[in-house]
C-alpha cells in the first residue's frame, strides 16, 4: 500500500516553511471515533503524509497478525497480557506505519503443523483441556507444566486457539521470508520462547520461534537466533542443541532474583555453550551473556554490538530470528534492567544492519504501555521512519499512555525514573564478560556447509541423514585405512620394488 507522501514538492524542507501548517485538525478518540471508516483512513494516511512516513527504498517490510490473538485473557492476576498487543497495533495503525508495509492476516497454525517440534500426546492435551475439564491433581496435568505453586501456565478458554494464532503468524513470517517477499518479517504476537517439546513453561505453551526456524532451515543453511527477553531464551537453546546449522545467542539476567531464588529460568550462565560431547554438532553453537540486575543504556548497546557482531562475522547466517522481549526495558513488573526504549530499539537497528533476511517476534514484557512504545518504535525502525515523540491524540486507549505515572502521553518516556534498579554491572567485570564470550566463539568451527533442505522435512530427519552419512564417510575412511595397511603389508613380504627385485629385471 503506497501513500501520499512523494506527492510532496521535491524542495519540501522549504516549502513546509513556507506554507501554513497542513489541515490537519487535532481529534480525540471520540471525535475520530464518530467519523466514517473513509475519513477515519483519511486522518491516518495524512498523518502518514506529514510526516513523510513512506515504504522503505530497495527493501520490503511486512507485519503478521491476526487481531484474535488479542481477545484471550491469562487471568485478571496473571502479568501476561495480551492487551499489550491491542496497544502495540493502535500505535503502529494511529502513526500511519500500516502505509510502510504488506499488511497479513495470518491463519491459525495446524495440529500436523505444530508437531512438526512438539510430541502429540502434549498437543492432544492442549487442545482439549478447558478450565471446565481441568484435574489439577492427575499426573498428565503437572507433567504437561500446568499447575504447581507459580502456576505460570494457567488454563485458560481458549488456549488453543491462543498458541494456534501466535504460531500461525510466525511460519506465515517465516513464509514470507522464504517467497522473498519480503526482507523483514515482524510478528509481535510470538515470540515464546520457553515451551519445550512436551511441556508448558514460563507463560509459554508453543514455541512459534523453533517452529519459524525449522521452516527456515528448509531453505537456508544456517540460522541466527538472538534473544533480548530479561529471560533466557532456553526453551530455543534445548531445541536445537544439536544441531550446527543454528546457532542461540541469548541476552539475560542471571543469578538470583529479590526473593533469593534464581532467576527464571535459572539457566544460561557463560559457560553453558552447547553439548560437551565433541562428536556432537551442536558443540559451541549456543552462547550465552548473563547480566546483572540494572545495565544502562550504553553498557547494553556496547555489549550487544560487540558480541554479536563477532557471531555474525564468524557464523555468517543466512536468516537471523531476533527475539525483542520488551521485559528487559526500565520499570517492567518482572524485569530487572534500566534500558530505554531507543536502547532497545538498538538491537533492531543493529542487526537489520547485517542486511540478513530478518524475522522480528516478540516475547516477553509486563507493562503493557511500555511494550506497545518499544514494538512500535521499533516497527519503524524496520522501515526505516522517525516518529514524532507526542502520540497521536486519535488513538483508542490514549489514557493508558497519560499521566506521569503512564508517560505523560509521549513515545519516548524516560525509563530510567522508573523504578529504577541499582547498576551491580561495572565496566571491568562486562569487559571480561566480553572477552569470555569471544573465547567462546573459538570452539565454533565455522560456518558448516551443508546441502540446503528443500524437500520439507525436519531438522531431526536432516540430522538422522547426516549422522547417517557421516557412519559412512568414516566407515570409507576406515576401508580405506585398512586397504593401505594391507597393501603395505604384501609389498613388504614381496619386496616390490626394493633395490634386490630391480637388479634381476
Amino acid at each position: 500500500m503506497g501513500n501520499g507522501a512523494n506527492n510532496h514538492p521535491s524542495n519540501n524542507i522549504v516549502e513546509e516553511y513556507l506554507c501554513d501548517a497542513p489541515d490537519l485538525p487535532e481529534l480525540d478518540y471520540q471525535a475520530f471515533k464518530g467519523l466514517a471508516d473513509g475519513d477515519k483512513q483519511d486522518v491516518i494516511q495524512r498523518e502518514a503524509e506529514e510526516y513523510g512516513l513512506e515504504r522503505p527504498k530497495g527493501y520490503s517490510v511486512s507485519f503478521h497478525y491476526n487481531p484474535h490473538v488479542e481477545y484471550h485473557h491469562f487471568g485478571s492476576s496473571h502479568p501476561m497480557k495480551p492487551w499489550r498487543l491491542t496497544l502495540t497495533k493502535q500505535l503502529v495503525v494511529g502513526y500511519g506505519l500500516e502505509y510502510t508495509m504488506d499488511l497479513y492476516e495470518p491463519r491459525p497454525a495446524g495440529f500436523d503443523e505444530l508437531a512438526i517440534f512438539h510430541d502429540r500426546d502434549y498437543l492432544s492435551f492442549l487442545s482439549e483441556i478447558t478450565p471446565q475439564n481441568m484435574k489439577p491433581d492427575d499426573q498428565s496435568y503437572l507433567g504437561f507444566g500446568f499447575g504447581g505453586d507459580s502456576n505460570d501456565c494457567p488454563v485458560f478458554d481458549g488456549i488453543w486457539n491462543y498458541v494456534s494464532l501466535y504460531s500461525g503468524a510466525s511460519m506465515h513470517a517465516a513464509q514470507n521470508l522464504l517467497n522473498n517477499q519480503s526482507e523483514i518479517a515482524i510478528n509481535w504476537s510470538g515470540g515464546l520462547h520457553h515451551a519445550l517439546k512436551g511441556k508448558a513453561s514460563g507463560f509459554c505453551y508453543v514455541n512459534d520461534i523453533v517452529l519459524a526456524i525449522q521452516h527456515l532451515l528448509t531453505q537456508h543453511q544456517r540460522v541466527l537466533y538472538i534473544d533480548i527477553d530479561v529471560h533466557h531464551g532456553d526453551g530455543v537453546e534445548y531445541a536445537f542443541e544439536s544441531t550446527d546449522r543454528v546457532f542461540t545467542l541469548s541476552y539475560h539476567k542471571f543469578g538470583i532474583d529479590r526473593t533469593g531464588y534464581p532467576f527464571f529460568p535459572g539457566t544460561g550462565n557463560i559457560n553453558e555453550m552447547g553439548p560437551i560431547d565433541p562428536a556432537n554438532k551442536g558443540k559451541g553453537h549456543t552462547l550465552n551473556i548473563p547480566i546483572d540486575d540494572g545495565i544502562d543504556d550504553d553498557q547494553y548497546k556496547w555489549l550487544f554490538k560487540t558480541v554479536t557482531g563477532a557471531v555474525v562475522e564468524k557464523y555468517r547466517p543466512n536468516a537471523i530470528v531476533l527475539q525483542a522481549g520488551a521485559d528487559s526495558l526500565g520499570g517492567d513488573r518482572l524485569g530487572r534492567f534500566n534500558l530505554n526504549i531507543k536502547a532497545h530499539g538498538f538491537c533492531v537497528e543493529t542487526v537489520k544492519s547485517y542486511s540478513v533476511p530478518l524475522l522480528l517476534i516478540g516475547g516477553g514484557g509486563y507493562t503493557p504501555r511500555n511494550v506497545a512504545r518499544t514494538w512500535c518504535h521499533e516497527t519503524a525502525v524496520c522501515v526505516g521512519a522517525t516518529l514524532h515523540n507526542h502520540l497521536p491524540t486519535h488513538i483508542p486507549y490514549i489514557q493508558a499512555f497519560q499521566g506521569e505515572e503512564n508517560g505523560g502521553g509521549i513515545l519516548y518516556p524516560d525509563l530510567h525514573n522508573t523504578k529504577r534498579h541499582d547498576n551491580l554491572n561495572k565496566q571491568l567485570a562486562l569487559q571480561e564478560l566480553v572477552a569470555h564470550a569471544l573465547d567462546n566463539l573459538r570452539y565454533m568451527e565455522g560456518a558448516p556447509s551443508v546441502v540446503v533442505n528443500t524437500s520439507g522435512i525436519t531438522e531431526e530427519q536432516i540430522m538422522k541423514i547426516r549422522a547417517e552419512i557421516d557412519r559412512e564417510i568414516d566407515e570409507e575412511r576406515e576401508d580405506r585405512h585398512h586397504m593401505s595397511v594391507e597393501k603395505a603389508r604384501r609389498t613388504r613380504e614381496r619386496n616390490t620394488g626394493g633395490r634386490a627385485e630391480r637388479g634381476l629385471r
